[in-house]
């Protein structure tokens, strides 16, 4: 199940007001540990911070840089139990080293 029945968007910022927004629904800040796990091929669990959310989609960061557009994933977020699997629809490498993904969510649960 979503985690918020109505979103808000956020104000644009540098590269995003450039780029064509494609998103349909509003996103909300939303700070979390979140674990991350590439599904094909699977590989090790990571940690990321979430940093929003929407009805459809996430965006979270990870300090590696594996992971690439189109990728499935199994999100979850320990504090609630909620699950999400995901497909990968936009990366940002970060100025930190790290990686900042965009995320469709497909499913909920296991």
């Amino acid at each position: 199940m979503p985690l918020f029945e109505d979103s808000l968007p956020l104000p644009a910022s540098g590269v995003e007001a450039e780029e064509e927004d494609r998103r349909f629904n509003g996103r909300r800040q939303f700070f979390a540990q979140i674990q991350v796990r590439q599904m094909d091929p699977p590989h090790a669990e990571c940690i990321g911070t979430m940093r929003d959310l929407s009805r459809d989609g996430l965006y979270f960061v990870v300090r590696s840089q594996g992971y690439a557009i189109g990728a499935r994933l199994r999100l979850i977020l320990p504090r609630s139990g909620s699950e999400w699997t995901c497909e990968v629809v936009r990366t940002e490498a970060l100025p930190n080293g790290g990686q900042g993904i965009g995320v469709r969510i497909l499913g909920f649960g296991s």
